[in-house]
């Protein structure tokens, strides 16, 4: 299929290459969540195409450290799974942020299970925006904390294209091409994206590759007359990833702190999708109207460790965040088995998901005297079902396995489908008094959701067999919200600004987490100088989790339950800053972010998800400081570089935080160096974490502790044509 649809694409867009000239691109406008920073009634930053072609990054994480109230949680060191927090939000699979390409939803099933480990592709995205504050409650349906919209490849208005070549350490390589253009009406353009790296972690006794094989190909298509436009995109994606979500005991972490266990050797993240949009753009007389219908298709199977099985002889429990627990604690028995020096039987599950995402929204807008007005609306449909398995491999006592054998498919609780169907309404009024500008708005939730499991297991090949019903449930949900925000002009260099939004993240099959939220900031703009501040708070009324089997929580024998951990209170300061300081034919760009933050429970609490809570608690992994400095230089000769310093402090994995669940402050130091050949070819150089630490940056699940990226060296050349 996937080499079909190349040919089509290549086809499609050689009706463009007979008057291919070189010529500096120039873009029709994309789906946006934001005009101009400067106009936001809130914060919001906007990451351009030449900030990341800057530093050429492949991991959002990284990229988004430019952005302050943002968090991020590592789990493979590339960035393919982020974890994000915004605000404090919890953090887990990025599952109460509202993530987006193109102003669509990207999450495989955003309402029935938005921590689906999908993220697009960063190293093919243009630009990336960011919003936070009372302006996101017009995105949803999490509107607690803020929204990502990653904009795409444009379709360009002259024909031209670019190539990107990327060779590293670790077997790593990326080739990163697109080409496309507009003659007349029409317009097109196919980007392919190839990405792949044998892994930095080495596997104990065993051996074998610890990286990942991602590849993206994307094809867009415009016809446009006069102020309207109709554009189609497809995405078609696949990645097949040696990676394991299993993280270490202390004593493996500080005898190699990149090297993961033998019985990680069959642990494998394999998904595939497809993702098709058709947007219809008009401009009217007195108002616009954006149209969008999509259907995304996702599927993955994460497979991996679950369970050391026989373990009684050994006085040990079985699951694989217990052993480590119990190894963390002084059993000599549990960490000789994940040593490889007892021999026991393994169990692995096939974490199989497939999730469907489609629907259609609009909006209007229009401008009615000092009234700028804007109302959108979302009607769409998701679902997540499951099959699960289980294989086992037996592991000998000098740490050797056996073949993969036994495929077992499971009960009831796992063979399921969820689906959730849903409507969202908002208006906008942005009412300008001159200085002073008001922004109200309101937001409303609909969403219906069914939940069925039935007793069969899986055939061969993880199909479904669903016979007999054991569950069938109904829940019905409604929520509604409203936003304020104020702007004002105190002089040409200086806005302040205000707001307040309550906020909610639905939960499948329970009522949402709910916040208000509020914000003061002030902006200041002067030429190449410009700086914000801003407090922000919000105030969960009802804090709310979701089990999943990676939670590390006590919950899995019901996952997918929600847990209530009561009342919370997140607060903070956000500053940034950039300068542009002019020399003798070079120039030296300085940006500077900052955020501190205090999250903390206001109840004590005790649930299977949460565990013991007392009030006063931090919440999990929202680090009580975080900044990044970057700064470069840009010569008049060609030369450019940049040095991005990022420290993230300390926090902890569960609420009730032992020896074992602490993440210490930690950092790493990026640099790059770039130099312009001619007016179309560049070549580049990157080392990240140039001091090679190896800090304890995560512990996933739990106790699992894992290390930072190493020192790695990037070579690249772009060609624009």
């Amino acid at each position: 299929m996937r080499q079909v649809l190349f040919l089509c694409m290549v086809a499609i867009c050689g009706f463009f290459i007979s008057s291919s000239v070189y010529a500096e691109d120039t873009y029709t406008e994309e789906v946006t969540i934001i005009s101009e920073v400067a106009d936001l009634a809130g914060a919001g930053a906007v990451i351009s195409n030449e900030d990341l072609q800057k530093v050429m990054d492949t991991d959002i994480q990284k990229i988004l450290t430019a952005v302050p109230g943002l968090y991020m949680r590592t789990e493979e060191g590339y960035g393919l799974r982020p974890n994000i927090s915004i605000r404090g939000t919890a953090i887990e699979r990025s599952a109460k942020v509202t993530i987006m390409e193109d102003g669509v939803l990207v999450a495989p099933s955003p309402y029935t299970s938005s921590s689906a480990y999908y993220f697009p592709t960063t190293g093919r995205i243009h630009a990336v925006e960011v919003l936070k504050g009372p302006a996101v409650v017009s995105q949803g349906p999490q509107t607690i904390g803020g929204a990502i919209n990653l904009i795409s490849t444009p379709i360009p208005e002259v024909n031209s294209g670019k190539f990107v070549q990327e060779l590293g350490d670790n077997g790593m390589t990326r080739t990163h091409a697109y080409y496309g253009g507009t003659q007349g009406n029409l317009g097109a353009l196919i980007e392919v994206h190839e990405h792949s790296s044998d892994g930095f972690d080495t596997i104990a006794n065993v051996g074998g590759d610890t990286g990942f094989d991602k590849s993206d190909l994307m094809l867009k298509a415009r016809y446009s007359s006069g102020n309207h436009s109709v554009t189609y995109k497809m995405v078609d994606l696949d990645e097949n990833s040696d990676q394991s979500y299993v993280g270490l005991s202390q004593a493996s972490f500080e005898a190699n702190a990149r090297q993961r266990y033998g019985a990680t050797k069959y642990d494998k993240m394999m998904n595939e999708g497809e993702q098709t949009s058709l947007s219809y753009v008009g401009e009217f007389d007195n108002f616009d109207v954006v149209f969008t219908s999509w259907s995304n298709d996702y599927a993955r199977d994460w497979f991996k460790v679950s369970d050391f099985n026989n373990n009684s002889d050994h006085g040990e429990r079985d699951d694989i965040n217990e052993l480590i627990s119990d190894a963390n604690n002084g059993s000599a028995n549990a960490q000789a088995i994940l040593d490889g020096e007892l021999a026991v039987q393994i169990e692995y599950k096939h974490n199989n998901r497939v999730y469907t995402n489609e629907g259609y929204q609009f909006y209007v807008s229009t401008d009615l005297g000092r009234h700028s007005l804007k109302v959108g609306y979302r009607d769409m449909e998701d679902s997540e079902s499951r099959i699960q398995a289980y294989e086992y491999a037996d592991q000998a006592a000098d740490g050797s396995l056996s073949d993969l054998y036994g495929y077992v498919g499971l009960g009831g609780s796992n063979n399921r489908l969820r689906e959730s169907s849903a409507t969202s309404f908002y208006i906008e009024d942005k009412m300008d008094f001159g200085k002073l500008t008001l922004t109200v708005g309101y937001r409303s939730e609909e969403y219906d959701q069914r939940h069925r499991r039935w007793d069969e297991g899986a055939a061969p090949g993880l199909v479904a067999v669903r016979e007999t019903i054991v569950r069938d449930t109904f829940a019905e949900n409604d929520h509604t919200t409203s936003s304020l925000a104020a702007t004002y002009d105190l002089n040409d260099n200086v806005t302040l600004v205000a707001g307040f939004h309550g906020g909610m993240t639905p939960m499948f099959g329970a009522d949402p987490e709910e916040a208000d939220n509020t914000e003061l900031g002030v902006r200041y703009s002067s030429g190449t100088t410009n700086i914000e501040a801003f407090y922000f708070a919000s105030d969960y009324s009802r804090l709310a989790a979701e089990c999943t089997l990676v939670s590390g929580a006590a919950c899995d024998a019901d996952e997918s339950a929600v847990f209530s951990g009561g009342e919370a209170e997140v607060s903070g300061l956000e500053l940034s800053a950039s300068w542009l300081m002019e020399g003798d034919g070079i120039s030296y760009p300085l940006a500077v972010n900052f955020t501190s933050t205090d999250a903390t429970f206001k109840n004590s609490s005790e649930s299977d998800y949460f565990g013991v809570v007392a009030a006063g608690d931090d919440l999990p992994y929202i680090p009580d400081t975080q900044f990044s400095v970057v700064a470069g230089f840009i010569s008049d000769n060609g030369m450019s570089g940049n040095a991005r310093f990022v420290n993230v402090g300390s926090s902890c994995s569960i609420a009730a935080c032992g020896i074992y669940n602490e993440i210490e402050s930690h950092s790493y130091l990026d640099l790059s160096l770039r130099k312009s050949v001619n007016d179309s070819t560049n070549v580049y150089v990157i080392l990240e974490n140039a001091f090679d630490a190896e800090d304890l940056i995560s512990r996933a699940p739990s106790e699992g502790a894992r290390s930072q990226k190493p020192r790695t060296i990037k070579l690249g050349v772009s060609l624009d044509f």
